[in-house]
């Protein structure tokens, strides 16, 4: 017989779990003194959010010793379990998992210097206005993107014409810019702990300026098993892709899989950044057009755009009245630390002329009742990835079939992610292949960057980082992906690329 939790006798917080009230007594109903799980510091303004008992976005400290993160009751448990996924990263390889070459005999396996990183974590960001969101596509105009948008959003959503005929004259005359009342000012529950703040702190924004994107030097293992240096970045990753190629190979368990172009980068947050999740997602799409040297190159250099750049080609797409409604709902993000989301996005490539193509997946509501009778929005989700990729797809013979592809900006709620890739287990299970912004690729899989082949005997512990199944998104109800409208001539990297990049 399952036991009862029984609610806070002080708040009334309802828990659903015994380590949720025992967290909750902790951190709000302490007696002796200070907590060890109360927020402290910078992080002072997050108390008055947690302090709301029953709220359906109540966070909640991570009680892992060294991360003093902020994260969303719903996301804890994930969270706490890619914690393992980062001790697991961070220990020391066993035998028969050092790195070999297949063309080296066995007494020549060198084991590598650890790497000086980690599965570090942060907070995840709300999924924003997935219903009420309007979005644009690539057009010849501003007005032509913005019409587009709304029409595209209006077939998606199910939403009815307005009452008024009358047409704008221009991007001033968008329904969100004149009457701001059509659209409110969202809250920490869409927007964050900082959805109140007007401007971040100077020293988040010197740890921005200096460290995003910043190379150091590491050692790296060469093909003739010796030690290398080279120059990377700490939260820009090349060549993480290759290696989930071959550990999925070697993964008995996997059926098939489809990749995306191997030249996206993992972009991971920064120690103490914060949730800047969205615009991570942004700078992995980036890399991609950056990489491939594809529509939109040109608008950024050549170079990954900052999350400053991020906020002012954002802020300049609204100036142009392309989800216009955006700045409303935010008060403006120049210079601030609140969640963005997918329109968003769309926002800012649609105002480089980069064409970009949103889908939303909720369940259908069916006759028999409100819950429906059809596929789960996970089921939903699933095949529209396995769909996407098949379309590119040019051998079904192979287990890991490669693709041209972009990756896709993928939102839930409560967090946001880019998805690389897709899996099918000879069960019959699939999963997401995910680069999530909020944690780094773990040492071990560091190790393999750059190496053609090696031997891994358990190929499924280091793919859990990346595997995003139906025991996490099954939680939710709603999905939102936007896919970049890539060009028809596409090129195939080769590994001696992605390392260059």
């Amino acid at each position: 017989m399952e036991q009862q939790i029984e609610d806070c006798p002080f708040c009334g917080f309802k828990p659903e779990s015994e380590y949720q009230i025992m967290l909750h007594m902790e951190t709000y109903h302490t007696e002796d003194g200070p907590s060890p799980f109360a927020v402290k510091g910078d992080d002072a303004s997050l108390a008055a959010i947690m302090s709301l008992p029953g709220e359906e976005n109540t966070y909640a400290a991570c009680p892992i010793e060294g991360c003093g993160e902020a994260i969303l009751l719903t996301e804890l448990d994930s969270h706490i379990e890619m914690h393992g996924t980062e001790a697991q990263g961070n220990q020391e390889l066993p035998n028969d998992s050092e790195i070999e070459s297949e063309d080296e005999p066995q007494s020549k396996k060198t084991k590598l210097k650890e790497v000086q990183a980690s599965f570090g974590t942060k907070l995840s960001h709300a999924l924003r206005n997935l219903e009420d969101s309007e979005k644009s596509s690539s057009g010849s105009s501003p007005s032509d993107r913005q019409a587009k948008a709304k029409s595209q959003w209006k077939d998606l959503l199910k939403m009815p014409e307005p009452l008024s005929t009358s047409k704008p004259n221009g991007p001033s005359n968008n329904a969100a810019t004149k009457n701001p009342s059509m659209k409110r000012r969202l809250g920490k529950s869409e927007l964050g702990p900082h959805a109140n703040e007007k401007q971040m702190p100077s020293s988040l924004v010197k740890l921005l300026k200096e460290n995003d994107g910043k190379l150091e030097t590491v050692n790296r293992l060469g093909r003739d098993n010796k030690l290398f240096k080279v120059r990377v970045s700490i939260n820009q990753t090349p060549g993480i892709l290759p290696v989930i190629e071959q550990l999925l190979s070697k993964d008995v368990h996997t059926d098939f899989a489809y990749l995306c172009h191997p030249t996206v980068k993992h972009v991971s947050k920064l120690k103490g950044e914060g949730g800047f999740c969205g615009y991570r997602n942004i700078q992995m799409m980036c890399s991609y057009i950056i990489g491939v040297e594809s529509q939109g190159c040109d608008a950024f250099r050549k170079k990954i755009p900052s999350i400053f750049e991020i906020q002012e080609y954002i802020e300049h797409a609204w100036d142009l009245g392309i989800n216009a409604h955006g700045r409303v709902e935010t008060g403006g993000i120049r210079g601030r630390r609140v969640y963005i989301g997918t329109p968003d996005a769309q926002a800012m490539f649609c105002s480089l002329d980069i064409s970009c193509d949103p889908q939303a997946f909720k369940p259908k509501k069916g006759e028999k009742g409100s819950k429906g009778d059809g596929p789960a929005a996970f089921q939903i989700l699933f095949d529209a990835v396995q769909a996407y990729f098949q379309a590119a797809c040019i051998d079904f013979d192979r287990k890991v079939r490669l693709t041209s592809l972009p990756p896709i900006y993928f939102q839930h709620p409560g967090h946001s992610m880019t998805i690389v890739g897709f899996e099918q287990k000879l069960d019959g299970s699939k999963n997401l292949i995910c680069f999530d912004p909020m944690f780094h690729d773990a040492p071990n899989v560091l190790r393999l960057v750059g190496n053609d082949s090696f031997k891994q005997k358990y190929p499924e512990d280091m793919l859990k980082a990346y595997r995003r199944g139906v025991k996490y998104l099954r939680k939710y109800n709603e999905f939102e992906i936007l896919k970049y409208m890539f060009p028809s001539k596409l090129h195939w990297a080769s590994r001696a690329d992605v390392n260059r990049i």
